[in-house]
């Protein structure tokens, strides 16, 4: 299939990707900017959350996404290979973004001192900023970038320590970059086809828990636009974060869904992290750093393994199609009884 022939839907996709984008320009970390959580606290009512207006979003956001899935088996490998042509002229590897800015992001973390890994993973230990710079300095070398993907597991589990295994659910994009960075730095024969996997799995998963997080804590997001007003773009103020919490899980659904789609949904978001950046600054900007540079690795890397899983790719396009369909609500509902569950779990 040409160029000209995946121009119109793909054309489509990145229109409705700006309006995504639009719709919810300030995709910040509602922690961060709002002190009043409660972790422990208990979550909305799923019957609360889930009801006539979230099920009819559902249907709409289904729909659109089993035409996306039938467009994406139709166009997705020949637009792949249009934009891997365009990707191969790049000089610097993918891999080398994700080590760099892991070191600059180390380096910011030293220079506001108490912080963990994100904003509000705060501690008084006064190693961490330390060991902090010194792990920036390990990124200088791919030979050495395992020793901070080590030292990102090990900030993490301290995080753990302080602030409980639910809280940290929030966050598995660090495992995800460690692992990631590991495999290039190690470059284990058997792993390294599998690093842009863990990679995009990683990504995927922290962004689908968040879209949950919207729903089941939607009271959170409240405090945050009465200071930014002009964010829910005339909507009320609920089903802003409703519909944003839809549009943050089905784009991170085709992270691990789509082919091409999969690039585009990848870029969808980084425009949501970039804008979010306008509202919400420069505590927002570092926070999602990591995150906004492994939607970009994931637009140049293309597709990986772990899609194949959920695209079953042998199939035709529109018994395929309606596979793929069926895995979303599958993963939908696997994350909405752990989300539900584990809290209740853990907190009861």
């Amino acid at each position: 299939m040409q160029l000209p022939q995946i121009r119109r839907p793909v054309g489509t996709f990145l229109g409705a990707l700006c309006l995504a984008s639009l719709a919810t320009s300030a995709e910040a970390h509602v922690k961060w900017f709002n002190k009043d959580y409660c972790v422990g606290c208990s979550p909305d009512a799923m019957d609360h959350v889930m009801d006539a207006h979230w099920f009819w979003l559902l249907l709409l956001f289904a729909l659109v996404s089993l035409c996306a899935f039938i467009i994406d088996r139709l166009c997705g490998e020949s637009a792949n290979r249009w934009l891997d042509g365009h990707v191969e002229q790049f000089q610097t590897p993918p891999q080398d973004f994700l080590r760099i800015g892991l070191g600059v992001f180390f380096i910011c973390l030293w220079l506001q001192p108490g912080v963990l890994l994100t904003p509000e993973l705060t501690t008084s230990n006064t190693a961490i900023p330390w060991f902090q710079l010194a792990l920036a300095a390990t990124t200088l070398s791919w030979r050495t970038t395992w020793i901070a993907s080590a030292g990102v597991v090990l900030l993490y589990g301290i995080a753990i320590a302080q602030y409980g295994v639910f809280h940290m659910l929030d966050y598995p994009i660090f495992f995800g970059v460690a692992g990631y960075l590991a495999i290039h730095s190690l470059r284990p024969a058997r792993l390294m086809p599998y690093a842009g996997s863990v990679l995009v799995a990683a990504v995927a998963a922290t962004l689908l828990w968040a879209s949950f997080e919207k729903w089941a804590y939607w009271v959170w997001t409240m405090p945050v636009m009465g200071l930014h007003p002009d964010i829910d773009l005339g909507f009320n103020p609920k089903a802003y974060v409703v519909l944003a919490g839809f549009v943050e899980f089905f784009l991170a659904y085709f992270l691990l869904g789509g082919r091409f789609f999969g690039r585009l949904a990848a870029l969808g978001l980084l425009m949501i992290f970039v804008a979010a950046i306008a509202d919400f600054g420069k505590i927002d900007a570092v926070g999602h750093l990591m995150i906004i540079l492994a939607l970009i690795v994931i637009i140049l890397q293309g597709p990986q393994p772990v899609g194949d899983f959920f695209t079953w790719p042998r199939l035709g396009i529109t018994r395929g199609a309606f596979v793929s369909l069926g895995m979303l609500m599958a993963v939908l509902t696997t994350y909405m009884l752990g989300y539900f569950g584990l809290h209740h779990l853990m907190y009861g």
